[in-house]
């Protein structure tokens, strides 16, 4: 019997220690007044080189299951990506292409922690390895709440960036 009460003692005491330090010491991933701004998207930039008809002395040279009318280029271009936030670059990259022949698409990932209250942010991007600045733009006038997590995407459909 006496057996039994030392095993439930320990269990009990396992479980309360375990339930201690499942709350303690506490863990704050912000500080009481900072908040969280998050840019991320994958972007395929446009191909580096114009699509070309192929004329019918081609298409009969080619094998049957060759043959489609026009000739395009794999290879992609760079993206350029720049966030500002009240216009100091928390972020700037010159990402690749993914893809064996660089055809895929560029992923870009980023956090950082600013102060709670208003900002003005600034994401620009340049896909088309121009020496234009940016081909897309979107400058907000924003609040970030304590605590908040805001997320900067591209949509691909309307071609502008998005705040979530």
């Amino acid at each position: 019997m006496m057996k039994i009460v030392n095993q439930v003692l320990c269990y009990a005491a396992f479980s309360a220690a375990l339930g201690l330090f499942s709350v303690w010491p506490g863990y704050r991933l912000l500080k009481e007044n900072q908040a969280i701004v998050s840019i991320t998207f994958s972007h395929a930039a446009q191909r580096v080189g114009e699509c070309r008809r192929l004329t019918q002395e081609e298409l009969d040279a080619l094998p049957p299951n060759m043959r489609r009318p026009d000739e395009c280029p794999r290879e992609r271009h760079d993206i350029e990506v720049e966030m500002r936030v009240d216009d100091r670059v928390r972020y700037s990259a010159t990402l690749e292409p993914s893809g064996l022949w660089k055809d895929g698409k560029a992923t870009v990932y980023s956090r950082m922690v600013i102060d709670a209250g208003p900002h003005v942010v600034f994401v620009g991007m340049n896909d088309s390895g121009g020496d234009s600045d940016f081909d897309y733009v979107l400058r907000r006038e924003l609040v970030a709440e304590p605590g908040q997590n805001l997320v900067v995407t591209f949509d691909d459909l309307h071609k502008s960036f998005v705040i979530k």
